[in-house]
């Protein structure tokens, strides 16, 4: 069973992320949902190099689909994110390969290739 070792979940919206991450942050996130069993359902596995506020909330807007998506009956269920801090941006690329591949990589998850190293 894969698992996630993150802090949350937690809605996943502005005022959260900002209340729960600071800007200059290195990490780690899973964005997904809560199933009827109270599970989190990892959905999206993602890292940021310098700034895992703004990554999330990137992330939510490319994964959700935004307003078109959303008037077409097609938007996602994404409203919970989980996250961890990172000492480097090389130890956040082997947590989010770790995660990618524990959680099905492109064949389970929205996620559009393999994750990349860090520059």
């Amino acid at each position: 069973m894969a698992k996630l070792d993150m802090d949350g979940p937690f809605d996943l919206k502005d005022t959260v992320i900002d209340q729960k991450i600071n800007a200059d942050l290195i990490g780690n996130f899973a964005l997904g949902f809560v199933n009827e069993n109270g599970k989190f359902v990892v959905k999206v596995v993602g890292r940021s190099d310098g700034n895992l506020n703004r990554e999330i909330k990137s992330a939510r807007r490319r994964y959700s689909g935004g307003l078109l998506s959303k008037i077409m009956g097609k938007s996602s269920n994404l409203d919970k994110f989980k996250f961890s801090i990172a000492d480097n941006a090389q130890s956040a690329f082997q947590v989010e390969q770790r995660a990618f591949e524990s959680f099905g990589g492109e064949k389970k998850l929205l996620n559009k290739g393999l994750p990349t190293p860090p520059r």
